[in-house]
């Protein structure tokens, strides 16, 4: 089949994108070519992300009280030092959070350096791991440095931590509630559009609420406990690979086993 003959640079460029290197056209893709999204689909994925929203804005009160009750219980079971109080910060505007006041020891010099010296054993370690086991051994040395940033700080410049306890907890929560927020939107770009039965649509994000509505409170009463016996030293690294991010990987894992379920027509080209 002979290519058309160009008029102008731009077409012989867009041109070229048609066809192979023998000269013949490049068929569209079979998976593209049978791609059929009905309007009715994309409206009612649409109506349902607005409804679910709004449900969940209403729901709002009611999860920040059962997140600081669970917060709070956590950290008078764990017999911690300090004042904690469910009623915390908050407004009709965002997620009402615990206040959450944390008597930390008296600062010691050499746990920067214990930290320091444990991170390079991890890095040690991770260098003897096997072919097989590289993903986990990348993801602790990136730990490493992460961990090893935050030793460096505290060992120079401890007194200029700018964050607290209180602070770290309360960003962590209005996260995983903006995460939640956002959910039915992810949802409708990435799940809502294939064919799946209404039920399963909205069934993808009710257990996506509730992994974080259970998780988010557990976690951060961890994080607490943790900087109450460890030091403000692994803050950093809790807040980075243990935060929100521990919350995206629980959410793309729902998502990635919600698209195993059967679907309920099947799309025809």
């Amino acid at each position: 089949m002979p290519r058309p003959k160009p008029t102008t640079p731009l077409e012989s460029t867009l041109r070229l994108r048609l066809f192979g290197h023998l000269g013949s056209p490049i068929p569209p893709h079979r998976a593209i070519s049978r791609l059929h999204l009905p309007w009715h689909r994309l409206w009612a994925g649409l109506a349902l992300a607005v409804v679910l929203t709004v449900l969940l804005v209403l729901l709002r009160p009611w999860v920040a009280q059962a997140w600081a009750v669970e917060i709070v219980w956590w950290m008078r079971a764990l017999e911690l030092p300090g004042h904690f109080d469910v009623h915390g910060r908050g407004g009709e505007d965002v997620l009402a959070v615990p206040f959450i006041d944390l008597q930390l020891d008296a600062p010691d010099g050499w746990i920067p350096v214990w930290h320091g010296v444990a991170a390079l054993c991890v890095w040690w370690a991770a260098g003897r791991m096997s072919d097989a086991a590289k993903p986990v051994a990348y993801l602790l040395r990136f730990a490493v440095l992460v961990h090893g940033a935050s030793v460096i700080f505290f060992i120079f410049w401890p007194a200029s931590f700018p964050h607290s306890v209180d602070l770290h907890t309360g960003s962590g929560l209005r996260q995983a509630w903006h995460l939640m927020l956002l959910a039915p939107w992810i949802h409708l770009a990435t799940y809502y559009l294939f064919p799946f039965a209404l039920w399963q649509r909205g069934l993808v994000t009710v257990l996506s609420w509730l992994f974080l509505f259970v998780l988010t409170p557990l976690q951060y009463a961890l994080h607490v406990a943790l900087v109450q016996h460890m030091g403000l030293v692994v803050m950093p690294l809790l807040h980075l690979l243990f935060g929100v991010m521990l919350d995206i990987i629980g959410f793309v894992a729902l998502y990635g086993w919600a698209m195993g379920w059967k679907m309920a027509e099947v799309t025809h080209a």
